[in-house]
């Protein structure tokens, strides 16, 4: 009974993108990720009104993932295959964005690290089920206008929390 990982590639069609899940050791991968991420922003203040928008922005990551209970589903008669299992990670995320403050176009990075708890599930039909949440620290740029007019950037990092919905296919051949 083999009690362990392989190596799978998705296409993700929920933030559109591609990811190889590379094995590293005994329940243990790492999996690269380069995809669109989706952001849905929606606010109020007094002096501007209604604010809404929807971002589509290029994103990297990078996830070290631990799989701790493929035995348990094996035992249970559940699938394991193509890394089908509950794991807990480690996560550092690249966001590549434009500022909308700033009246010329600047496209600003945002770093994330941090650590969930998730779940993949990788159907026979080819659908994959990836989800994960968990508590992180992002660093940015931040740029706002003060009371003068003037455009003040500073440096931000604060925690946040972290997560990701990957709906898709799975690539690999049947074995």
């Amino acid at each position: 009974m083999n009690n362990d990982i392989r190596d799978v590639t998705k296409a993700t069609f929920f933030n559109p993108g591609v990811s190889y899940e590379k094995r590293v050791g005994k329940l243990q991968s790492l999996t690269a990720q380069a995809f669109l991420s989706t952001t849905i922003f929606i606010g109020y203040s007094s002096s501007l009104g209604n604010t809404s928008h929807i971002d589509m922005y290029p994103a990297l990551s990078l996830q070290y993932k631990y799989y701790y209970n493929v035995t348990k589903r094996k035992e249970k008669g559940k699938r394991t295959e193509m890394n089908s299992a509950n794991y807990i990670s480690a996560i550092t995320e690249i966001d590549f964005y434009e500022d909308r403050v700033l009246p010329e176009k600047d496209i600003r990075t945002q770093k994330i690290i941090g650590v969930s708890w998730g779940f993949q599930r990788n159907y026979p039909s080819r659908f994959s089920l990836d989800l994960n949440f968990g508590l992180g620290y992002v660093f940015t740029k931040q740029t706002t206008i003060n009371d003068a007019g003037q455009y003040i950037t500073k440096n931000i990092g604060e925690f946040t929390n972290v997560g990701q919905i990957a709906l898709g296919f799975w690539l690999n051949k049947r074995r």
